[in-house]
């Protein structure tokens, strides 16, 4: 990886940069990149799939991820859809399929657009709604945007989110109209008022049967709509809400915009990217007929990402932070995750992110955000608790549903004799101190470690001397200083 300072982003070459990347002798495809990329296309490696991918390259582990593997048993139905049983059970059901790593990229673009469409349990207070519009999330995920949006006008928690029922002739409620253009298609200076006024009259009808029965649905009351003439965006006619989408998907600002999110997620959320640059993503989704998978395949490929423009240019969200751990630390011999996602739900809460509970319509604002005095806290108290070995750590924040933050999974002993082995070290005998850090900076890391810091560590590993209970804590207490690096928190 090329260390000196790059370009900035306008004076970038929009084909050079998106052009496919290809490994040399000077920059290979290792353990940085390999990482690199799982962070950013799935939820962090696991010691298996890191080594997997080194010795696969950079193509067949990126075709790998975007294989559709198969798919995990279908989650139990929800008992007590509207209790907090029923949002813990569909938290846990999500966080098993991103734990399994199975389809990674399917799960991490499931994961964006929950964030582009939010909705909110809070408000919803039905586990059956929110699961089918996850379920419809994941559907398209890495697919085309077109009918996409047409569905997702149509599901039972959006239209219940955006007060859609309230949307009749008389009264247009524009709740809906303008999110679809501010915040699913168009971005804020693409429309004028006029243009969600109209947008507001198209939608006028598009209800769901009542909220308070079982199995709610989208219903056409073509009394409550009206029929006359709307012009949005320039376009006139007797509009409904599917000629709104069609004609918001006309607008060369719509694929501008998903780009511009896209580039986000994937790449760095504290630049605006220039227009130059992302204008050829722009024009090939257009003419993809906005297949976002094409767009997705064509930024993990390029050079722009495998470059100091996207390399640890984002700070972790507690999904990813949690997760990583989970899937770096929290395997067996064998690579099998075995760590439960009912110990990581109370953890979340903690540092400011529910699965199905984003804060608003915006979604989680990410970045910076993520940071602060209470969720920084929370993430030392989770590093600790996984270095720890801790057996339960009681969740103030979680009283009200019984749930508790329970570590089954002690990883130091994985740990150590992972070290044993690649040094040909007998199970009874200590590693060197140089060994135990130089392993954990690999896996945790992937060698990102400061020769300050690495120092550091070695140096407290060595004041346990041959004592193998101090030499075990030492090592807890260098795993858990990693966990809370400034280096670790960015992805």
């Amino acid at each position: 990886m090329d260390n000196s300072k790059p370009l900035p982003p306008e004076k970038l070459n929009p084909a050079e940069e998106w052009a496919s990347w290809k490994p040399s002798g000077a920059d290979p495809f290792d353990a940085r990149w390999a990482g690199h990329l799982y962070r950013r296309a799935g939820f962090g490696a696991t010691p298996v799939e890191l080594q997997n991918a080194i010795r696969d390259g950079l193509d067949a582990t990126l075709e790998r991820m975007f294989s559709n593997a198969k798919t995990p048993a279908k989650p139990a139905p929800i008992q007590n859809p509207t209790l907090p049983a029923g949002a813990i059970q569909i938290r846990v059901d999500w966080l098993q399929r991103m734990l399994n790593g199975a389809e990674p990229i399917h799960e991490r673009l499931t994961f964006f657009w929950h964030n582009h469409f939010a909705t909110s349990i809070a408000k919803i207070k039905d586990a059956r709604l929110m699961q089918r519009q996850n379920d419809l999330i994941r559907k398209y995920a890495l697919g085309k945007f077109g009918p996409f949006l047409r569905e997702m006008s149509r599901d039972a928690a959006m239209l219940i989110w955006l007060d859609s029922n309230q949307n009749v002739k008389s009264h247009p409620n524009e709740n809906f109209a303008r999110e679809v253009m501010e915040l699913f298609s168009l971005g804020v200076g693409n429309y004028t008022e006029k243009d969600v006024q109209d947008a507001a009259r198209a939608f006028t009808g598009w209800h769901v049967t009542n909220p308070q029965e079982p199995d709610p649905k989208y219903v056409f009351h073509s009394n409550d709509h009206d029929h006359g003439t709307k012009k949005i965006l320039g376009q006139t006619g007797e509009w409904d809400g599917d000629d709104v989408i069609r004609i918001l998907l006309e607008q060369p600002a719509c694929s501008k915009f998903l780009v511009r999110k896209l580039y986000a997620f994937l790449i760095d959320e504290n630049v605006a990217p220039p227009d130059a640059l992302i204008q050829p993503l722009a024009r090939d989704l257009q003419k993809a007929d906005y297949d976002v998978g094409v767009t997705v395949r064509t930024i993990l490929k390029s050079r722009h990402f495998f470059s100091a423009h996207a390399y640890r240019q984002k700070v972790k969200s507690p999904i990813d932070y949690i997760l990583g751990v989970a899937r770096m630390l929290g395997t067996s011999s064998t690579g099998a995750i075995v760590m439960s996602p009912h110990q990581l739900i109370g953890s979340l809460e903690l540092q400011g992110q529910q699965l199905y509970q984003p804060p608003n319509v915006k979604g989680w604002e990410g970045g910076k955000a993520w940071l602060n005095t209470a969720t920084v806290l929370a993430r030392h108290n989770f590093g600790s608790a996984i270095a720890n070995g801790m057996k339960e750590l009681n969740l103030e924040a979680l009283k009200s549903t019984g749930a508790t933050f329970v570590v089954t999974s002690d990883p130091l002993p994985r740990i150590l004799d992972m070290v044993r082995r690649a040094h040909k070290i007998d199970p009874e005998d200590l590693p060197e101190p140089v060994h135990v850090v130089d392993y954990l900076s690999y896996i945790l890391l992937q060698d990102d470690l400061t020769p300050k810091a690495s120092a550091r560590m070695i140096a407290h590993l060595d004041t346990a001397g041959s004592n193998p209970n101090d030499f075990r804590q030492c090592c807890r207490d260098v795993l858990a200083a990693i966990l809370t690096l400034p280096e670790y928190q960015l992805n």
